[in-house]
This record gives structure tokens, sequence and C-alpha cells, in this order.
């Protein structure tokens, strides 16, 4: 039919692909990736040419703005960063598909428009063994015209391997983006080399100023009443953006600590503000601040903005204005994982509303990680979360996500999804990623991830912000045993049922994931079950070393090695002192139950190198404090380790 166009007819290349000369890197690569998709699905090589070389016959593939584009006026001009158009059309008989944008981001974004929703490839995990082509020697893209604005300003992740993020159109954090552009900023703003001689710059706490001792990351935070650090800031600004003309955004966001100044001049403000959620708000001071800030870049640069926290201890919107400044983009923190409480969840609702009020801008910053190397699954609470956002005036949305994929993964398929069109059926899309990623064992998978959501969503605890934060004792407790071992046998029965090679690696990589935290639970359970009095006491304890040495084995083998897990939560420090915690906490209870037989306390140590680990592990003192924490919680809730 004319409307058609053939790309590839019975895997020999029917078309021809030119390349604008301005579509950057990141829409060259993801070239370069539509060539290999479609090459790996009909066995055909598509040529690229340059804008200006010579065209052969068959249909054309025109990238970017190249001349035929902007002479058939087929790029609209009103489109976001984000936003593209795709269209066929035919020109003199000869068939084109076209994929432009205004930049390089959005070009990338149309090219992976085309090869899921066309030609029907899905990367459901980071891991290379979960790309999903479909096979054919063939490859026609009927006629289609559509031009896509994302129904969130930017949408970006942090964490997750980036040729997965740009093959789900999830946004590259361009600093061009509008109102995109965060982070704890103030101490590169007044670092000590150069303000030190300032202490009244910087906060008073408990009666004293606090100057930070060397430049770079530092709780200390400015005195943010301060009329030298406010006209600093200013003039800061102000160059940045002279210097940089094509950034749209500068961070404001404070230092990661609820040091805040406690001078005569800030507390004023702040006195009597509510506490919320148990912590003391400085909204008022530190708003106070981007006020007066954002006023006067009103008045040199009305098209740039500023981004503030909502965050900690800045949480609520100030008290003494009704609207900040046109050109403050307000960053809130909202963890919804904890949402299985629905008085949590009115709670951020509420909030959010109050921010949509007090803002033009807003922003959520959610938290899909965390860290958590137990399941924290919740594809119900993203399906009703993310289309509730837009109608309170969401723009935009952040998301440290830093996935462990053996429990997160259709979670965060779904998310990317969502980002891009809220109206979707969310069961519809998770039955998709599981029949795709699953094939003959797609209900099995699903039981399994949903009795692991169901684990979570059945918490009767009351939801608290950033639960679990690098504190494997708490993740571990928030786990019911119950739902555990019944995941771990419907994954088993996945993996036992599967028939094709390709099946059964992918489960095989999800339960190595859940086997890993099967081991941190189960042999804690242990070791809180032992009894001095037992009769096979050695051979149990054995058992236990033989289990922790499996369960490091495996860390190292599994999820430290794979370079598709979160680096910040899943390898280095943060996990080696979760790690450590779980072997020294195993190793004091273990300790503590020998005090009394220190003849099989030495055989032990002499006989089990991870033993001696684990009391190595104990010596730290930063896992120590945690052991200790740890006791306390156990003491409390040891029903839900011991076994019945």
């Amino acid at each position: 039919m004319k409307s058609q166009v053939t790309l590839v007819e019975n895997g020999n290349p029917h078309a021809t692909v030119i390349v604008a000369p301005d579509i950057g890197q990141y829409a060259e690569e993801s070239v370069s990736d539509m060539l290999r998709v479609i090459e790996k699905m009909s066995g055909a090589t598509l040529p690229v040419i340059a804008e200006g070389q010579a065209i052969g016959t068959g249909a054309q593939i025109h990238i970017g703005r190249t001349g035929f584009v902007i002479e058939e006026g087929l790029l609209p001009g009103d489109l976001p960063l984000n936003g593209y158009r795709i269209c066929t059309t035919h020109q003199n008989a000869v068939p084109h598909l076209v994929i432009t944008a205004n930049n390089s981001l959005g070009i990338s974004h149309g090219i992976y428009d085309l090869l899921t929703n066309e030609l029907g490839v899905l990367w459901g995990m980071a891991d290379p063994l979960f790309e999903d082509i479909p096979m054919c020697d063939t490859v026609s893209v009927g006629s289609l015209d559509r031009t896509e604005i994302p129904k969130f300003g930017f949408r970006v992740f942090s964490g997750v391997e980036s040729h997965w993020i740009r093959r789900n159109r999830i946004d590259n954090a361009s600093r061009q983006l509008p109102f995109y552009g965060h982070g704890h900023n103030l101490f590169n703003i007044f670092p000590p080399s150069k303000y030190g001689d300032h202490p009244e710059y910087y906060a008073m706490t408990d009666g004293a100023r606090r100057v930070p001792e060397k430049d770079g990351h530092t709780p200390i935070q400015p005195c943010l009443t301060n009329p030298d650090v406010i006209q600093i800031t200013i003039e800061t600004v102000r160059q940045f953006f002279d210097e940089n003309p094509e950034v749209s955004t500068y961070s404001l966001c404070p230092n990661d600590s609820t040091g805040f100044c406690e001078c005569a001049s800030c507390l004023e403000l702040d006195e009597g503000m509510e506490a919320y959620r148990g912590r003391r708000m400085s909204s008022d001071s530190y708003f106070y601040y981007i006020d007066t800030v954002a006023k006067a870049l009103l008045e040199s640069h009305p098209d740039r903005y500023v981004s503030a926290y909502a965050y900690w201890t800045t949480e609520l919107p100030p008290r003494r204005m009704d609207r900040l400044p046109s050109n403050v983009v307000i960053y809130l923190t909202q963890d919804s994982s904890q949402y299985y409480d629905p008085a949590y969840e009115q709670r951020d609702h509420d909030i959010l509303e109050r921010w949509s009020k007090a803002a033009h801008h807003l922003v959520v910053y959610d938290y899909y990680g965390l860290g958590w190397f137990t399941p924290r699954v919740y594809p119900q609470i993203v399906a009703r979360t993310l289309p509730y956002l837009p109608t309170v005036g969401v723009k935009g949305f952040y998301c440290e996500s830093y996935p462990y994929w053996s429990h997160i993964g259709a979670h965060l398929y779904l998310a990317t999804r969502l980002l891009w069109d809220t109206s979707l059926d969310a069961d519809a899309v998770l039955d998709e990623w599981y029949q795709r990623m699953f094939r003959e064992v797609a209900s099995e998978m699903r039981q399994y991830f949903e009795t692991l959501e169901r684990g979570w969503l059945g918490r009767t605890h009351e939801g608290q912000w950033f639960l679990g934060l690098n504190r494997l004792y708490l993740q571990l407790a928030a786990w019911p045993h119950e739902v555990r071992d019944e995941a771990w046998e419907q994954i088993n029965a996945a993996y036992d049922a599967a028939e094709s090679e390709t099946t059964r690696r992918r489960v095989e990589y999800v339960r190595h994931g859940n086997r890993l935290a099967v081991l941190l639970s189960k042999t804690l359970e242990e070791a809180h079950a032992l009894k001095a009095s037992q009769s096979d006491l050695e051979s149990a304890l054995h058992d236990i070393f033989a289990r922790v040495k499996e369960t490091m084995n495996l860390y190292h083998s599994t999820i430290e090695s794979d370079l598709t897990y979160g680096s910040a939560y899943y390898r280095g420090e943060r996990a080696t002192r979760q790690l450590s915690w779980w072997m020294g906490y195993i190793a004091s209870l273990i300790e503590e139950m020998l005090a009394g037989n220190s003849e099989l306390q030495k055989r032990l140590l002499a006989e089990e190198d991870i033993y001696r680990e684990m009391i190595e592990a104990k010596s730290d003192p930063g896992v120590s404090s945690r052991i200790e924490e740890a006791r306390k919680l156990y003491r409390t809730h040891l029903e839900l380790y011991a076994r019945s």
C-alpha cells in the first residue's frame, strides 16, 4: 500500500538512512543502535549516508533536520527538547520515514519510539539478556504521523545503566531541559578557601559559627539571612548564566544536612514553624534566601531558573510568602514506597497540593532504590502515583533509581512507560513485560513478582521516609519470612518449567539476585535460632559459616560484578558496610553464645576462615554501632526471626 514504508524486504535492505549533520552524539549512538537492531531483526544492513551525498533507490529514512525535512516543513516549531515528530510521507513516489526533533535528545526518543512502538523491540532490564527483538525478514512501517510531547517536562533517573535509559526514552539529564538542574550545591558557592575568613557567612549551631575545614561536600550550611551571602549568591549565579547561555537552571539546593543556621536572624524567621514528620523545619529562612535571590535574578536573567529542595528540614512551604517567584523550581522529595500506609500517602498528597499553590514550577524527587537488598516491590503504587502527579501541576520527575533488578524490573519498566503516557493501562503494560521477558513461564514469574509486592504492600507499620537506607537489618525486618519462602518456591518452579535457553537464563538472572536476599534473611534467622545447649551446635555453626561464605561469594560473583546494577548502592563502601554489618552481627550472636565454651570458640576460629572475617567485620567501629541498633530492634521483634 502507498502509505507503507518498507525498510527491509526478504532480508535485503530496502531503505537508505540519511543523517543530518547536526544531530549530536546522543542521537548518533541511537542511530547506530537502530541499525544494529534492524540487522539483528532481519539480517539486513541498511546503508547510511550523510546529508548531501547521493541517495540510492528505495525508501529514505531521514534523521534530524535534513534538507528534505526543512523544505517540507516537517519539524514543528514548538517542540520541547525531549519531544519529536515521527511520520511517513511520499514524495515523487518515493516513501520517506522521518524522525526529527529540535535536538539530539528528541531525535533519540523518536528513534526508540520507532523501535519499540512500530518494530516491537522491548528492553525489559538493563542486562543485554533482556533485549527482546522480534525476528522478521521483511521490516515495514505503516502510515503514521506522531508528534510526541511527554506528559512530564522531564523524566530523569539516576543510577541506571545509560543504554537502558536511552532505549526506554528517559531523559539524559541535559542541563538544557527546562527546569532541570539540581543537587546539593551551596558548598560550591561558599568554599572556605575563598570565604573561610568570614565565619559569619556560615551557619551558627550550638552557639558557634561552623566554618568547613575544606572545600567540597560539607554538611555545613551558609547563613541564609546574611546580606553578603545573598549578594554573593546573586553575583555567582549571574556570572554562571552569562558564561553558560545554554543552561536553563542553576541549583540553589542546600547542602545535605539538617544543620541550618541558628543565629538570631535565621531563628527569628523559623521560630514557631510546625515540625513535619518529627523534623524541625528551616523552610522560612531557606526560602527567604531563595525568594530574595530569585527576585534579583528575574531582573537580569528573566528566562532562567533556580532550583530549590523541599527536602528533609525544608520540606514544608514557607509561611511568610504566598507564592515564590516565577523563576523558582521546587524539587519536592517524596518516598512513594511508603504508600502502603494510606495515611502517609495522604500526607504526601496534601503537601503536593500545598506546594502546587506556592510554586510556579514543581518537580517530584522520588526514590525507587535506596540500596535495598531485600524486596521493595510496588508497581501498584507506581500505577496510581505517576498519573496523579500531573493533576496537581507537577512538571518534572526525578528518581534516584539504583535498581536491584531481580526485584524491581517490572516496577521500573512500568514507570518508563507511564512517564510518557499516564493514560496507559498499567496491567496491560505489565502483562506485555511478563510475556515478552519470560514467555512460557510468564504466569509463574508474574506470581513471583506479585508475591514480593504483596510482602511490601502488606506491611502494617506506619510509613517512614527513607526507611531502611543503609540499614540492612531494617530491610530484613521488613520482609515476612512466609513471603520470602513462597517467592523462592515460585521462582524455582519457574526455572524448572522454563523450556527455552533464553527464558531459563532470564529466570536464573532474577533468581540469583533473589537468592542473595534469601541467604541474607535465612542465615540471620538461623543464627537467631541457635541455642548453646543444642546437641548439634558445632555442626549447625559450620552450616552457618558455609551459608555466610556462599552469600558473600554470590554477592561478589553476581551483584558486585554486574555493571548494570547501580554502583552507588550495590558495590563499593555502602554495600560493603551493609554486608559487613550482617557478617559482624551474626558473629556477635555466635560469640555471645560461645562465651562459656572457649574450647569450641578456639576450634572454630582455627578451622573457619570466614568466621575470622566475621569477627574482623564486627570490630569495625561503624559496624559495631549498627550492631547495637539491630540488637534493640531484634529484642523487640525477635519473633520475626525465630523459627516457629
